[in-house]
């Protein structure tokens, strides 16, 4: 599939923005400490890392990718770009001076320069797919699902470093929304191209069913992630990794 690439691109660099924001809220709610800060800090930066390396793979040349640069401000895609590279820029930023040069004045104001930015980022993403030439993209349900996902990957990664009640209440709350929007996105899509996503859909659904359970588990026990918990963090990841390969597969022009 062609745009594998871009499916954890986008994923997992907006689960990175929700791990950041949702790490942001549970120590401004006093709910964390400073090592759990630097696990949320160090695993952003692993999860948008990988997701630049992945999605350099889409461009083709990725020695030309600066070219794309050319239409900044003017072009979605351009500022997408930039915005990529600032909000992992800042996640760096963060975590040298949390972990290496241990200056807090500095790293508090890096992490909210990410989450500004890493917000941006996710916007600039809904500005690249909500086009009207691509009528299966050209819906709500195209922008809902990627905030979703920063909810429903974010608040996985933060039960997973142990930030569970903040996590836990927007894992419950993201997959709950995804889970009940999704028949009215589906009968918005051209049937042929979306029965031919049964399974990716349909582990998705599993996933999400999953991720609420977790949430729920979560949020009340509000302890240290067992075997079973894990799974289900990574489940919902993984549903939206599933759930992302179809909405990619809906491409389609209008005629």
């Amino acid at each position: 599939m062609h745009e594998l690439p871009l499916v954890f691109f986008t994923v997992f660099g907006q689960s990175a923005v929700g791990l950041l924001l949702l790490a942001f809220i549970s120590d401004r709610l006093t709910m964390t400490d400073e090592p759990l800060l630097k696990r949320a800090n160090l695993l952003a930066l692993i999860l948008m890392g990988i997701g630049l390396i992945v999605g350099i793979f889409h461009v083709g040349q990725p020695l030309r990718a600066i070219n794309m640069l050319i239409g900044l401000g003017r072009s979605a895609m351009s500022n997408e770009i930039l915005l990529s590279g600032a909000f992992f820029s800042l996640i760096c930023c963060t975590v040298i001076f949390t972990c290496l040069k241990k200056n807090a004045a500095v790293a508090g104001v890096c992490n909210a320069l990410a989450i500004v930015v890493g917000l941006a980022f996710v916007w600039s993403i809904t500005q690249v797919y909500q086009l009207s030439t691509v009528a299966n993209w050209d819906t709500m349900h195209t922008s809902l699902q990627m905030w979703l996902t920063v909810l429903i990957g974010g608040g996985a990664c933060a039960v997973l470093i142990g930030a569970h009640k903040v996590g836990g209440c927007f894992l419950l709350i993201g997959a709950t929304i995804s889970l009940i929007a999704k028949p009215e996105y589906l009968v918005q899509l051209s049937p042929s191209l979306a029965a031919a996503q049964t399974l990716f859909w349909s582990v998705q659904a599993f996933c999400l069913a999953l991720a609420v359970a977790v949430g729920v588990v979560a949020f009340i026990k509000q302890q240290s992630c067992g075997s079973a918990l894990m799974l289900g963090v990574f489940g919902a990841v993984v549903g939206e990794l599933a759930g992302r390969i179809a909405f990619y597969n809906l491409w389609a022009m209008a005629m």
